[in-house]
């Protein structure tokens, strides 16, 4: 899955705050995205983000 900045992800399990949508912030080895709800940023290996976006919604750019 290639993953480009400023898209919006849909991810399978759902932020404590309630929002399941995530934007990318930053590509490489980790992928870094943030919450569209609340604005917390995670960063996460590849693999594991692959394995847990349901779908991609659209692209910003």
């Amino acid at each position: 899955m290639i993953f480009g900045i400023g898209q919006i992800l849909k991810l399978k399990k759902k932020h404590p705050c309630g929002g399941s949508e995530w934007e990318v912030v930053r590509t490489g080895a980790d992928i870094k995205i943030k919450c569209l709800t609340c604005g917390h940023v995670l960063m996460l290996s590849r693999d594991k983000l692959e394995k847990s976006v349901k779908e991609t919604k659209k692209d910003i750019e």
